[in-house]
């Protein structure tokens, strides 16, 4: 019990810091699903406790060795981080996100893994990242070297494990049948509420793209409903942003004289987003508010750093920019006029 108890102790030690740390790591996941636009329902995160290190460092193996007798550093649960999506198909783009963002040790499809089996239920997609110590975001500069696992889930499936963890784990059902028949039932049809979901969006953009789905006035001034249905006829191909990204853009778009139905739908049918996708070269489906912001850096270079860099709340939003144009220039063909 020696190493229990060495374990509280330092945990304890070390608690407010790592609390301090998962804050950073969570502003730090956001503000990249807001840089790449990619639309979430939340991103929550948690510190282990003292007690839960401690019981976890305790563990021995069959021969009874410690299974972690390195310390608190072979734990990279410590911190765990949720980011829960709206759509099934997203949870690929997320998971490339934050592997480009952070230092990627391990990924496991857990569902996929369940699925393939033959079995029924979500464990998620989970990722094991660290901070790394060359080039770390900018929130977590203080934290390089800190390990933490990632879980991405849809809505559905994030209530699902979490109900199910209550009945399982907390209360008193055991292995009961008739409770688990109805979660393997309950799992099925979650599991087709999701495709459903992702059908959904996929119709919605193709007649929004088409123009089935009557359009605003034309003379309307810019809103976030409104330029959602510019960005999806002018960028189909493209997934949906979150809600308050297509508010933020209007603000964006404003800052650059842009601030009419009619100014968005000619500006962005006027511009070719091929040579930016080829230039910034995306290792995933970008959202639309992040392909646009993209396009207006392109066309109005050094300006649209000027005009925009305080529009928001994402204080490194203008080292960002930069980092971006830098690429932009470094491969145009000619020099461009900003």
């Amino acid at each position: 019990m020696e190493d229990a108890g060495f374990a509280v102790e330092e945990s304890r030690f070390q608690e407010q810091t790592l609390k301090e740390a998962a804050q950073a790591i969570r502003n730090t996941i956001v503000g990249r699903l807001h840089d790449d636009g990619l639309n979430h329902h939340d991103v929550q995160f948690r510190v282990k406790s003292a007690q839960s290190a401690a019981e976890k460092m305790s563990r021995r193996d069959e021969f009874g060795n410690l299974k972690y007798p390195g310390g608190l550093e072979r734990l990279d649960d410590l911190i765990g981080v949720r980011v829960i999506l709206y759509v099934e198909s997203d949870i690929d783009a997320v998971a490339i996100a934050l592997s480009s963002q952070f230092t990627c040790h391990d990924d496991e499809d857990k569902t996929a893994m369940i699925r393939k089996n033959g079995g029924i239920g979500y464990a998620g997609r989970h990722l094991t990242l660290e901070v790394p110590a060359k080039n770390p975001p900018t929130n977590c500069r203080d934290y390089s070297g800190y390990r933490f696992e990632v879980q991405i889930r849809t809505v559905l499936q994030h209530a699902w494990a979490e109900f199910e963890h209550d009945i399982r784990f907390k209360g008193t059902s055991g292995d009961n049948a008739e409770i688990s028949r109805a979660f393997t039932m309950a799992s099925t049809l979650i599991e087709l509420a999701d495709q459903q979901f992702v059908n959904i969006a996929d119709t919605l953009k193709r007649l929004q793209s088409e123009g089935t789905i009557e359009p605003v006035p034309e003379t309307q001034k810019l809103d976030a409903g409104s330029l959602q249905n510019v960005l999806n006829r002018a960028f189909p191909q493209y997934r949906n942003s979150k809600e308050n990204q297509y508010d933020w853009m209007v603000h964006i778009l404003a800052a650059n004289g842009i601030d009419t139905v009619t100014a968005a739908e000619d500006w962005f049918k006027s511009i070719d987003a091929r040579k930016v996708v080829k230039l910034m070269a995306y290792r995933f489906n970008p959202g639309q508010v992040r392909i646009a912001d993209d396009l207006l850096l392109q066309s109005f270079g050094e300006a649209y750093v000027a005009a925009t860099k305080s529009v928001g709340s994402d204080r490194n939003r203008e080292s960002k920019l930069r980092s971006r144009l830098r690429r932009l220039r470094s491969e145009w063909d000619e020099p461009q006029d900003t």
